[in-house]
């Protein structure tokens, strides 16, 4: 209506990477819009656009893993590690070394958010080892000091993930302390903190993500235990035990024989997939292992496995620890979703595990 179609691919680009950023379900018109995002995301003539790919490695067709895992993570560095205005800066510049020089620093503060993240986890890992009945509750309150703020709500999602429990992560930094929440499904993270409201200074957000502030003084472990007793009382009485059980929802169980690129490419056609409209999980028994498990960068859990008469990779992410448990095992039943690499040019079906359950378990 105000004659600007020519621009309209151009801004559909950052609609496209601020929906897939921001969480929004990808359904109806958000489905359409990151549709079109994304093809015109495969030749952008925006310099920041075209650098800030570049940087993310990005050298093939975009998906939604490319904007959820390597764009958006560098958009976000910037605010979460202390930066701010460069990342309007980047969409607006005239000279590709200036382009560059704004994508370096946003590399360079996506690390620091990467290094921070590592570090605390692994702090929580020590912890865990030494007192595994410390993450047993129904609730998890986990706090560090001067852990970085900007990665708190980053490392609750990791702990959710782990331990299937809603969780609260709070730093101390001496003047004030600083908290992130992330929830599971049907538990309502901001009653919870509703609940609990005399313990914050501030607080907000909604159903399954929240922050908070609270007084220096919650840094004792006394303070901190009755804050944790807290949340754990109204976790108790509102979540089932077989809430606190992770579940998959199998869309379809297939024989080994079935997975294919033919299947990757015909699941494609729903794309784009996200919130609203997750990739399909499928499962399958008694696929053949070829060769041992392999661990990679000390973290990820890789398989090679016997499907339709040719080897495929499968790899768990986060999940190297299985490794050990699936040695000398010839068989597994796996539930998976299914996307394409590309390697030396050509197509290959690779497998992404969602879950594994060895014959040995199986018996």
């Amino acid at each position: 209506k105000a004659g600007k179609e020519k621009v309209l691919k151009h801004f559909l680009k950052l609609v496209a990477i601020g929906t897939v950023a921001d969480v929004v379900p990808l359904t109806g018109e958000n489905r359409i819009i990151v549709w079109h995002g994304l093809r015109a995301l495969e030749d952008p003539k925006n310099l920041g656009l075209r650098a800030l790919l570049k940087a993310a490695g990005i050298k093939r067709e975009l998906g939604f893993f490319d904007l959820g895992f390597k764009i958006a993570p560098r958009i976000n560095a910037v605010t979460r590690m202390g930066g701010g205005r460069e990342v309007v800066d980047l969409f607006s510049v005239k000279a590709e070394f200036e382009a560059r020089r704004i994508v370096q620093k946003m590399n360079t503060k996506n690390l620091l958010r990467q290094e921070e993240e590592r570090r605390i986890l692994e702090e929580i890992e020590v912890r865990f080892q030494k007192d595994p009945s410390a993450f047993q509750g129904d609730f998890l309150v986990v706090s560090g000091k001067k852990w970085h703020r900007g990665v708190l709500g980053i490392v609750a999602s990791r702990l959710v993930d782990r331990f299937h429990r809603p969780v609260l992560v709070l730093s101390f930094d001496g003047e004030f302390g600083q908290g992130s929440g992330r929830s599971i499904a049907g538990f309502d993270l901001l009653k919870a903190m509703d609940h609990c409201r005399h313990f914050f200074m501030h607080y907000g957000g909604h159903s399954q993500a929240a922050g908070c502030t609270l007084d220096p003084s919650f840094s004792q472990i006394k303070k901190l235990n009755k804050l944790g007793q807290s949340f754990q009382e109204y976790a108790s009485a509102k979540l089932s035990p077989e809430q606190l059980i992770p579940s998959l929802r199998i869309e379809s169980i297939l024989r080994p024989k079935e997975i294919s690129l033919n299947l990757c490419r015909d699941i494609e056609k729903l794309a784009p997939f996200g919130v609203g409209n997750p990739l399909p999980v499928l499962a399958s028994e008694k696929i053949e292992l070829v060769g041992e498990p392999k661990v990679l960068k000390s973290e990820h859990l890789k398989l090679r496995i016997q499907c339709n008469g040719s080897q495929v990779d499968a790899i768990w992410w986060r999940r190297g620890e299985f490794a050990d448990r699936i040695k000398g095992v010839s068989q597994v039943d796996l539930a998976y979703t299914v996307s394409k690499d590309q390697y030396r040019g050509k197509e290959k079906l690779l497998l992404s595990i969602r879950d594994l359950r060895s014959e040995l378990e199986s018996n």
